[in-house]
């Protein structure tokens, strides 16, 4: 009777753990979901339909325009206007996959009317709960301005206008809603993506999002800004943007929305690029200049961009077995500078050679040799570009490679 009664209470025991253990899994991965991205098709990758022209924000699944002028879709499976990298507003690297869109959010004295992004979430918010927003923008070539007021606005109903022209939230209890950036931060990097990013509590059963700029110009900061010399055209005299990565998350804790996540750089991030042209009748010394890896401020991570220019170096050292290669780091002078200001930074103080040595790293993974190469830091007595802007600047942080006679 007695052994009878332990094997009861024993089997009563294993069904309660079983039971905690099920509401333990069920409830992680309800968690895990609420932690999902709320943004269908977040990257503009997603697309049903043939993209042709300008003004086709629609074809990206879940994506479509709230007035009767459509905003852009640019993707690099169609060169030219709307492609990507380049098309016809300048050109910006995908933050994310093949694709980003282009929304105009201001133009002078108002002459030519704006254009927004919007889309259902994947659920309706839940009241009193905080969301992260997140959306990645970079200000186009040909903009001769760049603005403050980019901002989220997120709604129990679609926004909605029946003619081409600008949502304009004159209620200032609704625009208090509108998830912007930091206070009068003009987004002005054509050369790089900036976040936008904030928090939102929900009042509940919110199902819809709509980026773009919901304030008068009279309410609107800008800055007219030199035409940039990397892109050939006539500037324009409006602030059009690339948007691409939307991201909408629960977050328990308002802190976790980390908006000061990746921020900190005092200076405008820009990686110098261009497409490089090589004719093969070139001696080799002369096709490996053009194949140089441009870093960005204070940077020694290696671009994926840069990942052809490397594959080509590859190729000419496995065709060459006698090569010998000396793989020189440079920096800029600002971040001579900001040694000079902090010498005790370790990363600061050895960036150039960092800089080689990640490029060496990437040659030795893909079969190449190491006696074959040699790593130095140059600093920045030789520089590129002689130049004091930002894109002058951008030419001397980088790698190039030498052959060793």
């Amino acid at each position: 009777m007695f052994y009878r009664k332990c094997q009861i209470k024993q089997l009563k025991m294993r069904i309660k753990l079983i039971f905690f253990l099920f509401i333990l899994f069920s409830l992680n991965s309800y968690l895990c979901q609420e932690n999902d991205n709320l943004i269908i098709n977040p990257s503009f990758e997603s697309i049903e339909g043939k993209l042709r022209k300008l003004n086709q924000i629609n074809i990206a699944n879940d994506w479509y325009s709230p007035t009767s002028l459509k905003a852009d879709l640019f993707s690099s499976s169609v060169p030219g206007d709307i492609g990507t990298p380049e098309n016809v507003y300048g050109k910006e690297f995908p933050k994310e996959g093949e694709n980003y869109a282009g929304i105009l959010t201001y133009s002078y004295n108002n002459k030519k009317p704006r254009t927004y992004l919007q889309s259902m979430l994947i659920k309706p918010l839940a009241s009193g709960l905080n969301y992260c927003v997140n959306i990645h923008v970079s200000l186009s070539d040909l903009s001769k301005y760049a603005i403050d007021n980019i901002g989220v606005y997120i709604s129990q109903d679609p926004v909605t206008l029946d003619k081409k022209g600008d949502i304009i939230f004159n209620d200032k209890a609704i625009l208090s809603t509108v998830v912007t950036n930091e206070k009068s931060k003009i987004y002005k990097s054509r050369y790089k993506w900036e976040t936008i990013c904030g928090v939102y509590q929900a009042n509940g059963k919110e199902k819809y999002i709509t980026i773009g700029n919901f304030f008068n110009n009279k309410d609107t900061e800008y800055e007219k800004l030199i035409k940039s010399d990397d892109f050939p055209g006539i500037q324009l005299p409006e602030a059009y943007y690339y948007i691409d990565n939307v991201e909408l998350v629960l977050v328990e804790d308002p802190d976790l929305c980390d908006c000061n996540k990746g921020q900190k750089k005092k200076r405008e991030s820009i990686v110098y690029h261009f497409d490089v042209q090589v004719d093969e009748k070139l001696p080799i010394d002369l096709k490996l200049k053009k194949y140089s890896v441009y870093f960005d401020v204070e940077s020694y991570s290696v671009d994926p961009m840069f990942d052809n220019n490397l594959n080509n170096v590859i190729d000419i050292l496995k065709n060459n077995l006698d090569l010998k290669l000396q793989l020189n780091g440079h920096i800029d002078n600002l971040e001579k500078q900001a040694i000079n200001e902090d010498p005790e930074n370790k990363i600061l103080k050895n960036l150039g050679n960092y800089r080689s040595k990640s490029v060496k790293d990437f040659l030795l993974k893909n079969g190449i040799s190491s006696d074959r190469i040699t790593a130095e830091d140059l600093g920045s007595e030789q520089p590129a570009s002689k130049g004091t802007t930002m894109f002058s600047m951008a030419k001397n942080r980088r790698v190039e490679f030498i052959i060793i006679k």
